[in-house]
């Protein structure tokens, strides 16, 4: 029979692996109890200990998590909007109760994961204070090919629900094309929905109606 595996005295990463715990993970993994070089003290999976999943008791992260917004100086108190845009973002993606989000799988691609990264390419891009990030296919993930920066009148535009028409190789949400002939996006929608030609619809007078005396 193989030798059973000892890690006690073992080092990964600010983990010092004190001894073998006599406790279990929920999957009955075994767990080792090691001292973080901060002091604390935190029971890890022989897996997340070899393959340096875990490294510190937690202090790790929260150090690269602090040092990430005194440098860009935008979270806290003193949040941007475009912070704000990016924290609203991530939320929406990780919330697997959000359907037209999370839910159904839209994700955040993982160099924008990084503020710094997305600033960067958002200031590149376009973006000023009060515009809103979109998603170009509204079934695709937040990622630099897939999004803009539009207003919010831009965005409501661009949903699951919004009909889109294409006329001379140009394709426009049918609103803006409403507002490119002049017409009344409600009439046009019904001209369509009763079985007119685009252009017609488009481009057809509406008659009015008189009162009678």
């Amino acid at each position: 029979m193989p030798a059973r595996l000892d890690l006690t005295g073992k080092q990964f990463g600010r983990l010092s692996v004190v001894k073998k715990s006599k406790k279990r993970d929920r999957h009955g993994h075994v767990l080792w109890q090691c001292q973080c070089k901060c002091g604390k003290i935190k029971n890890v999976t022989t897996g997340d200990l070899t393959s340096m999943k875990v490294k510190s008791c937690g202090c790790l992260r929260r150090e690269r998590t602090r040092a990430t917004r005194l440098k860009h100086g935008e979270s806290g108190y003193n949040k941007t909007q475009l912070y704000i845009a990016w924290d609203n973002m991530k939320n929406r993606c990780s919330n697997k109760n959000d359907m037209s989000y999370g839910g159904r799988g839209i994700k955040v691609c993982a160099a924008w994961k990084n503020y710094i990264v997305f600033r960067d390419w958002s200031l590149a891009h376009g973006y000023r204070k009060g515009l809103q990030i979109d998603r170009i296919n509204n079934d695709g993930n937040y990622k630099p090919s897939n999004c803009r920066w539009g207003t919010r009148k831009d965005n409501a535009r661009n949903t699951r629900r919004t009909r889109w028409i294409k006329i001379n190789s140009e394709k426009r949400s049918l609103a803006e094309w409403c507002e490119i002939f002049n017409m009344p996006y409600k009439i046009v929608h019904n001209r369509l929905a009763n079985g007119w030609d685009v252009m017609d619809a488009l481009t057809r007078p509406v008659k009015k109606i008189t009162k009678l005396q």
